[in-house]
């Protein structure tokens, strides 16, 4: 079954495409529902609220080709707002650790861990923290952006990701995958 088709039959309730549409995307959806959650169980919770507002909201959908990227969004909302529900953001804002660390770095040495080393580590960081990684370094968002979104300064923004990055960079020196450097 195409997209198109799937996306048609579950626009009409069919509950076979309903079905067919849930274990078409499970994986992915899971995986991005899995870095923005504490636990798995958590992950899970917020992947099945995720799944009922995608199906709450599938006639809004017109085009097949923005079907994932749609449920990708959905899944972000999702985890932002279960964020919102169950911690409070504290106004942290520092901006003298607000440096936003301009270089591409991470990006190699998270290329050499393993998706689920990596969710692990991420998992593990302060929810803040998590949340500003995740939406600034997966998923691509902007500083404005995820103020707005997370309801914070830009500076708080900045501030989190210079500090959730400086944690992961404490937990890979532990594991021996980053160097000590000498100050």
């Amino acid at each position: 079954m195409t997209d198109l088709d799937l996306l048609r039959a579950c626009q009409r309730n069919d509950p076979r495409a309903q079905t067919a549409l849930y274990h078409r995307f499970r994986g992915r959806l899971m995986g991005l529902c899995r870095r923005y959650a504490r636990s798995r169980p958590e992950a899970e919770d917020m992947f099945q609220e995720g799944f009922i507002r995608i199906f709450q909201q599938l006639h809004t959908i017109e085009q097949p080709d923005r079907l994932l990227p749609w449920m990708k969004r959905v899944m972000v909302n999702t985890a932002i707002n279960i964020y919102h529900k169950n911690h409070r953001l504290q106004a942290e804002t520092d901006y003298e650790a607000a440096q936003d660390i301009g270089t591409d770095d991470h990006l190699e040495t998270l290329a050499r861990l393993s998706a689920d080393e990596l969710v692990v580590l991420v998992q593990d960081l302060p929810d803040g923290y998590r949340m500003v990684f995740n939406l600034h370094v997966v998923d691509g968002f902007n500083h404005p952006e995820i103020a707005q979104m997370l309801g914070i300064s830009e500076g708080t923004s900045k501030s989190q990701l210079a500090r959730a990055r400086a944690a992961l960079k404490e937990k890979l020196k532990k594991l021996g995958i980053v160097r000590y450097e000498h100050s």
